[in-house]
């Protein structure tokens, strides 16, 4: 918890000092006793989980005799200090017989003076974000919702994909309702034809209440239903069915929205957000294909997924849902190394803009430009600015907050990434990207126990994703369980680093030939991909020559993972050589 006490932090409306046991809000500055800081403090970087009272005592009254009284004083003096209620919290909630939980995200006050002056471009961008950081704010109550994968009632079984749709666009529906807590759709996924009860969850979600629906489609006629039920004791608040013609489904999806937001009685005389009816079924048909097949996560189903949107599009070209979700494809193609980086990021590039001439209020398509700015053209300045459009159009996409700790991650701070991360996290607690990424902040701080424990979450959440393996491979490599790291370098794939993992771990285990053989067989096949991967092995075997000049051949190549390169653990054995400075200058990256 150390380097969280030292930043100055975004807890909702207030900013956070430690240094000066000090909460401000609209020029008003509140001082708090140092316990009860301490307290805020434990609670913060824990966001969105429970934290015990135990667990408290342990943190801020470690080696002091005192009973659990000073925990519940503690965080009422907060909740005054805070303006919180108890009953409807927006900050601290009860969560009976274990303990706390901080419902809001917590983000970092992002300050020019904290970066390098050594790139004043950078430092003048995210100047530009600190005046602006009310936008990273999300209020969170207890009004927290999970929209569960609606089942498929129709008599061929054959329009699964239309249900997941369905509850889909229900979720980004809620999203945009001030006062609602919306678990994102990858961690409600998990649950889809899942026996769990809906205590157990809620309990996993962190979600006070459920949505469930189900979809029947015959012709072009549509039945939807949905219900509103309480995860805590079943009750049922909310139900609706719908029978109506299939060119009518916005209508319907407005419909259940509108009357869950009833139903949790919340954002009184807030509209709906409108969007235009698309042209014809088969466009809207089309889409939903689309997404079904984007959920493959591989390169089988972002080209069937690209070849879908296009064909919506192609019926309407002023269609956003479809134009979004092509730019999305391409960055996808693009970071995956399904197409080399020229042509994969300029045809990202190009697809966003496209998105944003059909509307200039697309986060998503400024969250991805920042991406392509950050990691293809390493303009760390524009990546900021276009990450800050996109955080003050939808503050509380998860997706959106990932890239932002990627930006951040690149830049090598690591705080402020794990805050973008840990806020991702908590609108999506099964999101398996920003556990993963959360594991890489760990591993960089040399905290290799919680590095694990991140990665093997993310494995249990998503089994095949071959990253998070590698990485975990890295994490034990490091710790020195070297026949740990072995275990999970053998289970990775070739053509996702599999070699170059064998490669390090043969090194430490002095088997000198093996790692050799490893290293020429990622060379041989891999040389255009994974010139930076290359370059790591190099690094981590003490071959400093050899390891600058793979890294050359990935500037050339443009490899997408250099962005990744200040301040990766593989590459320490470089620091130390003047090269490296130089080659940060390369990217951009303040030293």
């Amino acid at each position: 918890m150390a380097a969280i006490h030292t930043r100055t932090l975004r807890i909702g409306d207030w900013r956070v000092d430690p240094a000066l046991d000090e909460i401000a809000r609209d020029g008003k500055a509140l001082k708090l006793e140092p316990r009860t800081m301490r307290v805020l403090l434990c609670l913060a970087e824990h966001a969105g989980e429970v934290v015990s009272v135990e667990q408290l005592l342990d943190a801020v009254w470690k080696d002091v005799v005192v009973t659990e009284d000073s925990v519940y004083q503690a965080v009422a003096i907060l909740r005054r200090a805070l303006g919180d209620d108890a009953r409807e919290p927006r900050y601290i909630a009860n969560v009976l017989r274990r303990g706390y939980r901080l419902v809001t995200p917590v983000l970092p006050c992002v300050d020019s003076e904290s970066v390098s002056a050594a790139d004043s471009s950078v430092a003048a961008a995210i100047g530009i974000a600190s005046s602006n950081t009310n936008a990273l704010t999300t209020h969170v109550t207890d009004k927290s919702i999970a929209v569960l994968p609606f089942a498929d009632m129709s008599e061929k079984k054959d329009q699964a994909y239309f249900a997941d749709g369905m509850a889909e666009e229900v979720v980004n529906l809620l999203m945009k309702v001030p006062g609602i807590r919306v678990i994102g759709r990858t961690a409600c996924s998990q649950f889809k034809g899942n026996s769990e009860n809906l205590q157990t969850i809620g309990r996993v979600l962190g979600a006070t209440y459920a949505v469930e629906g189900s979809v029947r489609r015959s012709g072009n006629r549509l039945r939807v239903t949905a219900q509103l039920i309480g995860t805590q004791d079943g009750s049922h608040l909310w139900s609706g069915r719908y029978d109506k013609e299939f060119d009518e489904v916005l209508e319907i999806q407005d419909q259940i929205a509108a009357g869950l937001v009833r139903a949790l009685q919340v954002a009184v005389g807030v509209d709906l957000p409108s969007r235009p009816i698309p042209k014809d079924a088969v466009g809207y048909d089309l889409y939903q294909r689309g997404r079904h097949a984007l959920d493959r996560f591989d390169k089988v189903g972002f080209e069937s997924a690209a070849a879908y949107f296009e064909q919506a599009l192609a019926l309407d070209p002023t269609a956003l849902r479809p134009a979004e979700s092509l730019a999305l494809v391409h960055i996808y193609i693009a970071e995956w190394g399904h197409a080399p980086p020229r042509e994969g990021f300029e045809r990202a590039r190009n697809s966003c803009q496209g998105v944003l001439k059909l509307d200039p209020s697309s986060g998503m398509a400024y969250a991805q430009l920042a991406f392509i700015h950050a990691v293809y053209d390493w303009d760390w300045a524009a990546a900021v600015d276009k990450v800050q459009r996109a955080l003050a159009l939808d503050p509380r996409d998860p997706g959106i907050l990932v890239t932002a700790g990627i930006i951040q991650l690149g830049l090598g701070r690591l705080d402020e990434a794990a805050s973008f991360f840990n806020a991702a996290s908590a609108l999506d607690p099964l999101g398996a990207v920003s556990h993963g990424a959360l594991g890489t902040v760990f591993f960089r701080n040399d905290r290799l126990a919680e590095a694990e424990a991140k990665f093997r979450k993310t494995l249990e959440i998503s089994p095949t994703y071959q990253w998070a393996r590698w990485s975990l491979g890295t994490v034990l490599l490091m710790a020195g369980r070297l026949d740990a790291a072995l275990a999970q370098m053998q289970q990775v794939t070739p053509d996702c680093g599999g070699d170059a993992g064998l490669a390090l771990v043969y090194h430490s285990l002095k088997r000198k030939a093996e790692s050799d053989a490893a290293l020429a067989r990622i060379t041989k096949a891999y040389a255009g991909r994974f010139a930076y991967t290359i370059a790591q092995v190099h690094a981590y075997r003490g071959e400093i020559d050899q390891a600058f000049a793979w890294l050359d051949q990935a500037f050339r190549q443009k490899d997408i993972a250099l962005y990744r390169v200040k301040g990766d653990p593989l590459m320490r054995n470089l620091e130390p050589d003047a090269r490296y400075p130089k080659f940060l200058r390369k990217l951009n990256l303040p030293e």
